[in-house]
């Protein structure tokens, strides 16, 4: 299998981020600054040599490949394996509603981090790995930007670096930024993390 480099954005803020409400597999609608941004940034990754977009099914994902494929003008893929983590009974509540024990409990429990109803971290991170390892037998010697979730760039990148998912850990990187995932010979790793775009 040729060497596939994947560069992973998540998509821009939504409404509901902006609310501190959990989406999981549900949507709402891009807020304005961040559609102002995905505008932005669409010119700097022409330098990226891209091939493809990959991104998520879910609307915000593909509504922010949609911004930026006004300026890169490139095929795109979408994979329900990419989708954010699905959050259950949770979904549609604000954070603030979660009583807190429950939520300690649930983020001290790591990659196995399960909503009720909902699946676990540890899943999120299997199922799309198989959606990237997939996407790299189809684009051999490509660049591909990835278009998908929090929770996905998360699993993706704490199980590379090894990381035990657990609260206390301190942020490894800046989801504003791109972040780099090699696939050759069928094995992912780590590229290059908060990458500076040109023009930047």
């Amino acid at each position: 299998m040729s060497r596939c480099v994947f560069h992973f954005m998540r998509h821009a803020p939504t409404l509901w981020n902006l609310e501190k409400r959990i989406q999981g597999q549900w949507d709402s609608e891009l807020a304005p600054a961040g559609i102002a941004f995905c505008e932005a940034q669409a010119p700097r990754m022409l330098g990226l040599s891209l091939a493809r977009i990959l991104a998520s099914d879910l609307g915000r994902a593909k509504s922010t490949a949609g911004i930026l494929n006004r300026v890169l003008r490139l095929p795109v893929t979408l994979d329900r394996r990419l989708r954010e983590q699905h959050y259950g009974a949770w979904t549609g509540k604000y954070w603030r509603d979660i009583p807190p024990q429950e939520l300690a409990e649930a983020e001290a429990s790591g990659w196995h981090f399960q909503p009720p109803g909902g699946e676990s971290r540890a899943d999120v991170r299997s199922r799309a790995e198989h959606a990237l390892l997939d996407a790299a037998r189809a684009n051999g010697g490509k660049n591909v930007l990835v278009v998908t979730h929090q929770g996905v760039i998360k699993a993706i990148l704490y199980h590379l670096l090894g990381r035990a998912y657990m609260p206390d850990e301190p942020p490894a990187f800046d989801l504003g930024r791109i972040q780099q995932v090699v696939c050759e010979g069928g094995v992912l790793s780590l590229g290059q993390l908060d990458m500076e775009l040109p023009g930047s």
